[in-house]
């Protein structure tokens, strides 16, 4: 009998994993089931099953994961996925998104709302509407059952779900996939069809465009993952084993995006992905380079409002609060219409016992986006923006006027340590 080199136990249980994910779930398209017979139609779970197998797995994935808890890149990721599931119209399940702290370009979907987003696909999206597209694309396998449409609601379990997750993160992606391939091979039923990838694609982007992102967005993500395919031939990543990328579509996003004619996005303020991505790196143990890196860009264009604010922001991050108010207040002079600075000069102010001062930059603030100082986000953000040492602070704005008494009266919702 053939003994296993010790080096090899890893990938032996590995495989045993494998064809037990393959038996038990679909993973999104790894084969490609174009000539493959159709599935039957079956009866998708109820609503509470999907809820609790949503619920279950979240329970697991802290045994496994590590969440990201800060408040910054929470509320950006939900934020955005917010705006997609107001176009979506009424919705079966209580979505909640969470960011996963993992280099891998990854993002996946359970049953019942849970959508998961590693840090490395938010490092490498170059703006917003990219990351609305993945987020669009996962709402739509949840919203229509994909899961349950390609494997059968049997299939469906905490365990199998945890398993393929779990898998994918395993040694090298390109090892990864060889084996699930592998278990993907002797049962033909692992991954999502054809066609439920290109509805994800087309509901996604349609909906992203509804909620007032660049569909654009879906097309650019497509070919950033096809770019780090084509520099890591090996190491596949995650998101591509799950999604594959195909010409077929990308054609079929440039379609959809052409069939929607003229549409006037939202403009996005780049500085909100950059200060997540910004947060992001500061949180590992090489972070404190990061307020070095950005003095240099500084000196290197010293007029650049952009770089000020970021600079203020991983300064005001590494505590250096006098520093990062003078960077704040430069940024101001140069471009003062920035509603995202004066917030967080507010929260920097009230952080320094200047009240007075907090209090107008969050009046200017709410002036240059009154719309959004309504939403129930812009009040948990103002009201974040305190912090829980700044008693003396609330009290005085609390004393101010009604509106500042609604602001306060919010708590952030935070989703990634529920």
């Amino acid at each position: 009998m053939t003994r296993w080199p010790a080096h090899a136990e890893p990938w032996r249980a590995l495989c045993a994993l494998g064809l037990v994910v393959a038996l038990l779930i679909t993973s999104c398209g790894l084969f490609d089931r174009s000539n493959l017979p159709s599935l039957p139609s079956i009866s998708p779970p109820s609503e509470d099953e999907e809820t609790r197998i949503s619920r279950e797995f979240r329970r697991e994935a802290k045994k496994y994961f590590k969440f990201i808890n800060n408040p910054e890149v929470e509320r950006y990721v939900d934020r955005v996925g917010r705006r997609i599931l107001a176009a979506t119209g009424p919705q079966a399940f209580d979505y909640r998104f969470f960011v996963v702290d993992d280099s891998q370009l990854n993002a996946f979907a359970v049953p019942g709302g849970s959508i998961y987003v590693f840090t490395g696909l938010i490092e490498r999206a170059k703006s917003t509407d990219e990351l609305a597209g993945v987020l669009g694309h996962e709402i739509i396998h949840i919203k229509g059952r994909h899961m349950a449409r390609s494997s059968g609601p049997d299939a469906i379990s905490v365990l199998s779900l945890l398993s393929m997750v779990l898998l994918a993160r395993s040694g090298s992606g390109g090892q990864a996939a060889g084996v699930v391939g592998q278990a993907i091979a002797a049962t033909r039923q692992a991954a999502y069809s054809r066609q439920l990838e290109m509805e994800a694609d087309t509901l996604g982007t349609r909906y992203i465009a509804a909620a007032g992102f660049d569909p654009k967005g879906t097309i650019a993500f497509l070919k950033t993952l096809d770019e780090e395919r084509a520099r890591n031939p090996i190491d596949v990543p995650a998101y591509i084993m799950s999604h594959p990328i195909t010409q077929e579509r990308v054609a079929n996003a440039e379609l959809v995006v052409r069939s929607l004619g003229t549409t006037q996005p939202r403009v996005e303020n780049p500085e909100s992905l950059k200060k997540v991505q910004l947060v992001i790196r500061m949180e590992r143990p090489a972070g404190d380079s990061v307020v070095g890196e950005y003095e240099k860009l500084v000196q290197q264009d010293p007029q650049n409002p952009e770089l000020l604010y970021l600079l203020g922001f991983a300064q005001q991050l590494q505590q250096q609060l006098p520093q990062a108010k003078r960077s704040y207040e430069k940024s101001r002079q140069l471009r003062p219409d920035n509603s995202g600075l004066q917030r967080d000069l507010g929260r920097l102010y009230s952080q320094i016992g200047e009240f007075n001062a907090a209090r107008a930059a969050f009046d200017r603030s709410l002036a240059l986006e009154p719309k959004r100082g309504r939403s129930l986000s812009q009040c948990a953000e103002s009201r974040a923006a305190l912090g829980p040492a700044t008693i003396p602070a609330r009290n005085r704005l609390w004393q101010t006027r009604p509106s500042w008494r609604r602001l306060l009266l919010h708590r952030p919702v935070l989703y990634a340590s529920g």
